[in-house]
């Protein structure tokens, strides 16, 4: 292996790790109204994210439908799935939480079938059915019974969706020309925007400058936004650029793990044998769901179709 590619290897890790933990520090800031700790996440992130907007000051010249689809990325990726995370860490684990996430690269695959008219294989049905059961194990089984925990669960999976929702209308923008960079940004900047007008209509200004915020629930808020957002996204990034998309998609399998890790250790929730279970059929689902099949046998399906 090069060293460069090495280098960017441990960097895509490190990306998964903020990210991991990014479930746990949400998790943390429950203790304010779900909307506070959206807004004020993707507030600092958005801060971070404004220099690439000056970067590309001379390439803002978009389409119409360029724009109405960056501000669907900013609402549904940005300003309804951090809603939406931000909410159900408060009803369930981040145990739970992480790994009902972790079918974001499954629900994807389903999505742009359904959606985007993309092919779907066996390899990748098998895959999508997997993970779907190790959430659905994980979810329905608490301490060693049946239960569902059903508002935070589902509020998850919402969240989840929204994020794969805005990822698809990230693809049709890569295929109009716009830069990924530049696609980033701008969708921050609206989601910062939707963020604040929900957020001002619930409560007045002063309601959320009054809320008694800690110098360590800021430093946590901080890393949340400007680490694990802001660079964790421009970072994830330059590894599609780099790797290509499948490439890059191998290493979200390290995230539940992670969070599982971090919850265990910062948050003190009990890593259990269903947990690795549902880790295992997870990443085993990825795995297989994000797989593409050998050259030869891509050439003898489309022959057979062919005849």
């Amino acid at each position: 292996m090069k060293s460069n590619e090495r280098l960017l290897y441990l960097m895509l890790a490190g990306v998964i790790t903020l990210w991991g933990l990014n479930v746990v520090m949400v998790k943390y800031l429950t203790v304010f109204p779900p909307i506070y700790v959206a807004v004020i996440r993707m507030t600092v992130a958005g801060l971070c994210l404004a220099p690439i907007v000056y970067m590309y000051r001379q390439n803002l010249k978009f389409r119409k439908m360029d724009w109405v689809l960056l501000a669907g990325v900013g609402a549904s990726s940005i300003a309804l799935h951090q809603i939406t995370l931000a909410t159900g860490v408060q009803y369930t684990t981040a145990g739970n939480a992480s790994l009902i996430l972790a079918l974001n690269p499954l629900a994807t695959a389903f999505l742009a079938m359904m959606l985007l008219g993309e092919g779907m294989s066996w390899r990748k049905g098998l895959g999508i059915g997997i993970g779907f059961a190790g959430v659905l194990i994980v979810v329905i089984s608490q301490h060693g019974s049946i239960h569902m925990n059903g508002w935070g669960d589902a509020v998850m999976f919402f969240s989840m969706l929204m994020y794969v929702t805005g990822g698809l209308l990230v693809r049709k923008l890569v295929v109009r020309g716009v830069p990924v960079l530049l696609i980033t940004a701008i969708s921050q900047m609206f989601g910062v925007v939707f963020l604040w007008g929900t957020a001002l209509s619930m409560n007045p200004l002063s309601y959320y400058t009054g809320l008694d915020v800690s110098a360590f629930q800021w430093g946590v808020i901080f890393v949340s936004g400007a680490l694990s957002t802001a660079l964790g996204t421009i970072g994830w990034n330059y590894g599609i650029r780099q790797l290509g998309a499948s490439r890059t998609a191998v290493f979200l399998n390290g995230m539940p793990m992670a969070s599982l890790l971090f919850a265990a250790l910062f948050l003190g929730e009990r890593l259990q044998i269903v947990h690795v279970l549902a880790l295992v059929m997870i990443v085993g689902g990825v795995y297989l769901g994000s797989r593409t099949m050998p050259k030869k046998i891509q050439a003898n399906a489309a022959g057979a179709a062919q005849r």
